[in-house]
């Protein structure tokens, strides 16, 4: 089946036949080391995914740790308590996170992360919109009686938390790099929605001058554009 086997056999008891004692031993102990290199190749690969894997679900528990403090199990949004505890230990889940995300060596592991990174993201930032958060009150020591006191919010902790709660400067945008040709050719969003379909087509409505005027229905991209961006789509990740 395989007619080249029986000659590439011959070529290499040839090759061995020809070597002196010296070079016997020195093939024999270069063999020796690629065993052992491809031995612990095989070993260390599976347990680096491994480790990867378990620092990743480590990682996500400490996002979703971080707003279960900051709002009491998602049960208060609106402001989110301004207790001091809750802010801190917002804020070291936050940091703990951060540290557990560096160490995660699989590729995709850490885009998966980069993923549950923008929900919990979006979460917070959505418990962190109000006009509590804008009044210097909110963050203040409260000198009252005992049952009124409360102790203030952690400098160090605000600033981790609504720093998190941003879109970090430099992180490209998923929209900004969507394959718009895909989308109308597999999922056409205008037909049916009469109010998509005047927005888009709007002179005054901003940022979509390239939606304006598309063919109706959209026409359907060639096999060899569709392997083009699947190679560019594999490539991101």
């Amino acid at each position: 089946m395989i007619a080249w086997l029986p000659h590439a056999s011959t070529a290499a008891v040839s090759f061995v036949g020809h070597l002196d004692e010296g070079e016997l031993r020195l093939l024999t102990g270069a063999v020796s080391v690629v065993t052992v290199l491809i031995s612990v190749f095989a070993i260390t690969r599976p347990l680096r995914y491994q480790k990867s894997a378990a620092l990743l679900d480590q990682a996500v528990r400490a996002l979703e740790r971080a707003y279960n403090a900051l709002t009491v199990d998602g049960a208060q949004t609106d402001p989110v308590p301004a207790d001091r505890l809750n802010w801190l230990t917002a804020a070291r889940n936050l940091e703990t996170y951060k540290a557990l995300k560096r160490k995660i060596g699989v590729k995709v592991h850490r885009r998966i992360a980069d993923d549950h990174e923008e929900h919990w993201r979006h979460l917070i930032y959505l418990a962190l919109q109000g006009d509590a958060y804008h009044q210097p009150t909110y963050y203040g020591e409260v000198v009252a009686p005992r049952a009124q006191r409360r102790s203030g919010i952690e400098p160090h902790s605000a600033v981790i938390v609504h720093a998190f709660a941003k879109w970090p400067d430099g992180r490209p945008d998923p929209v900004e790099h969507a394959d718009f040709d895909r989308i109308f050719e597999e999922t056409d969003p205008r037909p049916g929605n009469v109010g998509l379909r005047t927005f888009l087509d709007a002179p005054q409505s901003r940022g979509t001058s390239r939606f304006r005027n598309l063919p109706d229905p959209y026409p359907k991209g060639t096999w060899w554009r569709r392997c083009l961006r699947t190679l560019r789509l594999r490539q991101r990740l």
